[in-house]
């Protein structure tokens, strides 16, 4: 996702103040306190199942419209504008066997360009040197792992070239993967994505930024985005003065707790808050979001749909209208 120049919307954050009650003195002493019992030490705290804020509480008013179901099957969309009228969409199929690149209606009437081969989690950029570049998985057959690699991108979306590796392996994680891709002000790539944590449902999000414009040599920024089982992150707005993201919940937590639709903010794309809140129904879960901004200020996205189950799921893709108020 490209930088825009759409103006801040401002985080209203509460604060809570604790007074403390003072206690005047006597004419006289008072007879001595008894000594106190020693009390039992408090029980450690209990692993939470739900994801958990790594960051202040972002006051946000953010809503869903309703969902409607495309004409296929599939995981892991990116989602583009091509022109007012036309959206192309990337996402891995099983039915057609691969990465398809389709171009659709505004209505989501979509028509099949190509299906790429040997990658997912496909995400694209024009980087501050021009150049269209993706940014996906595959297996390095030389590790053995799936990696994340980089490559230049057709205008039309239907093939890749100079493809190689970024050195960002999975080496044995589960819940890793799932890169999205953004461009800064100054033309460099910042690059998102999970890896996983200590526990169930504890995904972490990680990045790391390109050393120049041209989006092909990263350096892994310190710390974590965000901690406490968030997946599938991506950018859908970065300007210089704030940043929206969305996001989905760990699938770990099924079937008890579906996987839900979140979203976050920052003022530079490092330090991310969220309110925790769901957004999605939780009749089903609701995961990889991707989304483009509208010129009215809300987003369109796109998520892949699934019953609340583990194992092997069905999943569909449906879109819908998000809105994000900022106080």
């Amino acid at each position: 996702m490209s930088i825009g120049t759409a103006p801040l919307r401002k985080v209203a954050i509460t604060a809570v103040i604790l007074a403390s009650l003072g206690v005047s003195a006597c004419s006289e002493p008072p007879p001595p306190t008894p000594p106190v019992p020693e009390q039992p030490p408090a029980p450690s705290p209990q692993p939470m199942d739900e994801p958990q804020d790594s960051g202040p509480a972002a006051v946000e008013n953010s809503a869903l419209g309703e969902f409607s179901r495309l004409s296929a099957e599939g995981v892991s969309p990116h989602l583009e504008v091509v022109d007012e009228d036309t959206y192309r969409l990337f996402y891995s199929s099983i039915t057609a066997g691969g990465l398809v690149v389709a171009e659709c209606s505004t209505s989501f009437e979509c028509e099949t360009s190509a299906v790429l081969q040997r990658m997912s989690d496909l995400t694209v950029v024009t980087t501050g040197s021009g150049d269209r570049r993706g940014y996906w998985v595959e297996m390095n057959p030389e590790t053995g792992f799936k990696e994340i690699y980089t490559g230049r991108v057709s205008d039309d979306g239907t093939s890749v070239s100079d493809s190689r590796s970024l050195g960002y392996s999975e080496e044995g994680q589960v819940g890793w993967g799932v890169p999205d891709a953004v461009t800064l002000p100054d033309g460099r790539v910042r690059l998102y994505w999970v890896v996983s944590g200590e526990g169930r449902a504890q995904e972490r999000i990680v990045s790391a930024t390109s050393i120049d414009d041209t989006g092909v040599s990263f350096e892994e920024d310190d710390g974590f985005r965000l901690t406490g089982g968030y997946v599938d992150f991506e950018v859908l707005e970065a300007t210089e003065s704030g940043w929206v993201a969305i996001m989905a919940s760990s699938p770990e937590n099924l079937p008890e707790s579906p996987q839900g639709f979140f979203v976050a903010t920052s003022p530079d794309g490092l330090e991310w808050s969220t309110s925790g809140v769901s957004i999605s129904p939780e009749t089903e879960s609701y995961l990889d979001p991707t989304g483009v901004a509208n010129p009215d200020g809300t987003y369109t996205v796109v998520v892949a749909v699934a019953p609340n189950e583990m194992g092997t799921r069905e999943y569909d893709l449906r879109h819908a209208q998000l809105t994000v108020s900022l106080p």
